[in-house]
């Protein structure tokens, strides 16, 4: 080992003081060894009682050292903006407040970052388990390294664990002013249009996603910050990906470069002919977007 903690456990928290304390047993269980791995949280501006719940924990002893840090409130990116920088361990895993390890997990991930550490690599992904839910993803063939873009390519959709190197170059989201929300996709498209990513089916964490969290209201998410979005997209169409991602990528550009321009914002303009002719369709689907929002208020 060096003297600095192999992975670090990385949390952006906002208002989620009934949930950390969750996850904080789940780490405290881990048969890891003192120093081995740190948990960073990022608390991301929370209103409820977050501060105290964290300088609770943070005063118990156990495995796993707890640092944490209190920034305004500027969405989730901008708080792991913030760990990324302060993170000390190797590997950087990002875990939500609304997750928690499986028992007796971590350590297995830890021999695989020992295995993989040697790979040209920026990230390993795992699949993630949601109790809930009647169907658990795998990717179909594991323990292999490939670009993000053939990952998306090649292995269907779902949410993932990410385990990322912290001295990747770019390991950075952009920032936007006034908007607050930014998906993990524009940044792993961006370091991943041609750096390589670890696939692997062990499994870290299980979720549980809230009624107001990020997932079940992330089409809103993306309307309330369109230009991050019209981003993310130009990101992705960078990219050599498949036809059908390359066509929803662009249909989504055209989309939230409307709600950009309608909001009186300056979105990225195109830089291809697709992307030009997206526009067209793009107002449609805007429209419909403004329309059903209007519905459910």
């Amino acid at each position: 080992m060096t003297g600095r903690p192999q992975l670090t456990i990385l949390t952006a928290s906002w208002n989620r003081a009934g949930l950390l304390w969750r996850l904080h047993g789940s780490l405290m269980r881990q048969p890891v060894t003192q120093g081995q791995v740190e948990w960073l949280v990022v608390d991301d501006g929370s209103a409820d009682e977050t501060q105290a719940e964290l300088a609770r924990m943070a005063a118990q002893p156990g495995p796993i050292a707890l640092r944490t840090l209190c920034q305004p409130h500027g969405g989730k990116h901008r708080a792991l903006n913030t760990g990324f920088a302060e993170a000390r361990g190797d590997w950087i895993a990002v875990i939500d407040s609304d997750d928690w390890c499986r028992e007796e997990a971590l350590p297995e991930v830890l021999t695989l970052l020992d295995d993989i550490d040697q790979q040209d690599i920026f990230a390993a992904i795992l699949p993630l388990i949601v109790p809930k839910a009647a169907h658990q993803f795998r990717f179909g063939t594991p323990d292999r390294a490939l670009t993000y873009a053939e990952r998306a390519n090649l292995e269907p959709a779902f949410d993932s664990t990410l385990i990322f190197r912290r001295d990747t170059k770019g390991l950075r989201f952009p920032e936007f002013p006034e908007e607050d929300f930014l998906a993990e996709a524009a940044l792993l498209f961006q370091l991943g249009c041609t750096g390589r990513v670890w696939l692997s089916n062990h499994v870290l964490v299980e979720a549980e996603y809230q009624p107001d969290g990020l997932s079940a209201h992330i089409l809103r998410k993306r309307m309330a910050s369109p230009v991050g979005a019209c981003h993310g997209y130009q990101v992705t169409l960078d990219c050599p990906l498949r036809p059908a991602l390359k066509l929803r990528a662009l249909a989504n550009y055209g989309r939230f470069w409307w709600h950009a321009r309608l909001q009186g914002k300056h979105p990225p303009a195109p830089t291809s002919v697709g992307q030009v002719l997206a526009l067209l369709p793009g107002l449609l689907f805007c429209l419909t977007d403004m329309a059903q929002s209007a519905r459910r208020r």
